[in-house]
């Protein structure tokens, strides 16, 4: 894996708080999957490009902001593994929130393939074997 994978995850981050379906879709395999725990559908998961646009359609729904800030970054193999934090506000409430989080961003053939965000930035980790 290249070090263009690890820009691209972060143009993915970036995408994610623009909410931004097309510019994703650029960046992903035909075979996406999608899952946050933001996630309002499908148990928390979306497929294909049709998921991504219906995942960026439900987090604008639901949130009126989400700025990830990331703290660090690692490259295994064919996974990038981001931890950090996420600020985001309800859209109906208009409560505003700050929490620890994590990314884990699998990619193929310098697309992204699989997404999984985390509660807990420590979750990211072990989901790659880097658990204390």
């Amino acid at each position: 894996m290249s070090q263009e994978n690890m820009e691209v995850a972060l143009e993915i981050m970036d995408g994610l708080g623009q909410r931004n379906a097309e510019k994703l879709i650029a960046l992903a395999d035909p075979e996406v999957e999608w899952h946050s725990f933001f996630a309002i559908g499908e148990s928390g998961a979306y497929r294909g490009y049709d998921g991504t646009r219906r995942y960026m359609r439900d987090l604008g729904e639901a949130f009126d902001i989400g700025v990830v800030e990331g703290d660090d970054a690692l490259r295994i193999g064919d996974v990038i593994v981001l931890v950090g934090r996420i600020r985001y506000r309800g859209h109906t409430s208009g409560v505003e929130s700050d929490a620890p989080a994590g990314w884990m961003l699998k990619f193929r053939r310098d697309k992204l393939l699989r997404f999984r965000a985390f509660h807990d930035p420590e979750q990211a980790l072990e989901a790659v074997g880097l658990s204390e």
